[in-house]
């Protein structure tokens, strides 16, 4: 039997996995919360949906959208400035999470964020204590909390390092500047596509009861990586201070992606991403 798939969030990552899903046949439900990409949406034939997630309920459609074998949860916390995220972010998952209980859904697919490890050093796989700094991070945890106590091995989360792809453009973050401290610091960063095979794999293939960091293999030095992303998009590069005496800072593991998924990465080293502007 076919499988129907709600996408509740349908930006940066929703939409190109819509299309991708679409190609293998399953029946797509798409969720925005706004009215002028879903009139784009549903021009294109798709089953879109105008939702809003508040922290006491939801607005919309919300039985007709969660009637649905899986879910996939691409909502970001945002508001890395405002610390109210902390409890606000967790309230509006609850909401989705009891909506989809509600309308059948078996398993649910979540995007999280390797933030969630804050600061500290060297390897880092999915096994080591979390310790987040900012609000959003502080509210993935929670998060992941939730979807645990709800789904239980029937939930997979990917822990996303840096985004990279179509208008997340690293070239522009430190272009221009001078004598930026931290060249010797690590990144940890994914391109767009990478992450969406990856999420690919897990619908496909029901790679259910999953935690899994999603990273390129490589980490290469701020000093060598942002210089190179900057000129491959016309900016002027940024120079940096390299202090080797320094701590890089942590290696996220994909280690393990790779092995449940069966994944190979298609731009395994930030050096080699391709920087062309896409949406």
């Amino acid at each position: 039997m076919r499988k129907t798939i709600a996408l509740l969030g349908s930006g940066w990552l929703g939409e190109p996995l819509a299309h991708r899903l679409l190609q293998f046949g399953y029946t797509v439900k798409v969720a925005t919360t706004n009215k002028e990409k879903a009139t784009r949406l549903r021009n294109l034939g798709w089953d879109t949906y105008l939702l809003e997630l508040y922290p006491d309920h939801i607005s919309g459609e919300v039985e007709r959208f969660f009637a649905a074998d899986q879910l996939v949860l691409t909502v970001p916390p945002g508001g890395r400035r405002n610390p109210g995220v902390v409890n606000t972010y967790p309230a509006k998952i609850q909401q989705a999470l009891q909506a989809a209980q509600a309308g059948g859904i078996r398993q649910v697919l979540f995007t999280s964020s390797t933030g969630i490890y804050g600061n500290q050093q060297g390897i880092v796989t999915e096994d080591m204590s979390l310790q987040p700094v900012t609000a959003s991070g502080k509210a993935l945890v929670e998060v992941e909390s939730l979807l645990k106590a709800s789904y239980a091995d029937q939930v997979t989360i990917l822990r996303l390092a840096g985004l990279v792809g179509g208008d997340r453009q690293p070239g522009r973050w430190f272009a221009g500047k001078e004598e930026v401290p931290g060249g010797e610091q690590l990144v940890n960063l994914v391109h767009r596509e990478d992450v969406l095979g990856a999420m690919e794999r897990v619908l496909v293939d029901a790679r259910w009861g999953h935690i899994l960091n999603i990273c390129a293999d490589e980490h290469p030095m701020k000093a060598a990586f942002y210089p190179l992303a900057s000129k491959a998009i016309g900016l002027v590069a940024p120079t940096f201070i390299t202090n080797m005496e320094q701590p890089q800072g942590k290696i996220i593991d994909n280690t393990r992606g790779k092995a449940v998924l069966g994944f190979v990465y298609r731009h395994p080293n930030p050096l080699g991403f391709p920087f062309e502007e896409r949406g």
